[in-house]
Formats: C-alpha cells, structure tokens, sequence
C-alpha cells in the first residue's frame, strides 16, 4: 500500500471512532450532574446536602433542555443559565465520550 492510502485508510479510522463516540444529550446531563456534585463538595454539610439534592435534578434539566449541534463526529452544546435575559451562556464541546468548556459569557470580556 501507498502511503497515501495508509493515511486514508488511517483517517477513516479515527472518523469511524470519533463518530462512534460521539456522547449524546443523556451523556451531557451524566457530565452535568457530576459537575454539579462536585462543585457541591467544597461546601459545609447543609448546603452540601442541598446542592447535592437541587444541583443534580438542575443539572438533568439543563442537559435536556440543551441547545446542541451535531457535527457527527463532534456535538456542541449550549446551555443558558439567564433564560432569555443576556449573559449565563455556557458552551461545551463533546468528543470521543469527553466534554470540555468553551468560552462562555465571562470569558469574551
């Protein structure tokens, strides 16, 4: 084989598994639910408690209310922390089962 096609054939691959893994909503609002609870933990016992309990039910909610962009190998998503007022927006990037913040409101001033 010619090493043009082992780079094709190489690219393929790794599309095929990008595509594969591509996490879906019900993995964004597990990611979401987690950072919940682990914010949660830096806190004292009752708020703890509190933030566990409201934090993972907010968290479900925001993730199936999501904004999202399939790009098959990649998913955007957008959550709006304001509701329609201006500011709170929040953008994740989920790739091969990862999630990872991109800019948000606070970021850009």
């Amino acid at each position: 084989m010619t090493p043009g096609r082992v780079l094709f054939v190489g690219l393929l691959a790794v599309a095929a598994l990008l595509f594969v893994l591509n996490p879906g909503p019900d993995a964004f609002g597990e990611f979401l639910t987690d950072e919940a609870a682990a914010r949660a933990e830096g806190s004292d016992t009752v708020s703890r408690f509190l933030q566990g309990r409201t934090g993972r039910k907010t968290a479900q909610t925001l993730g199936e209310n999501a904004e999202h962009e399939n790009y098959y190998l990649a998913t955007v998503y957008t959550i709006d922390m304001n509701g329609r007022m201006p500011g709170g927006e929040q953008r994740y990037l989920g790739i091969a089962g990862w999630f990872t913040p991109l800019e948000s409101d606070e970021s850009r001033r």
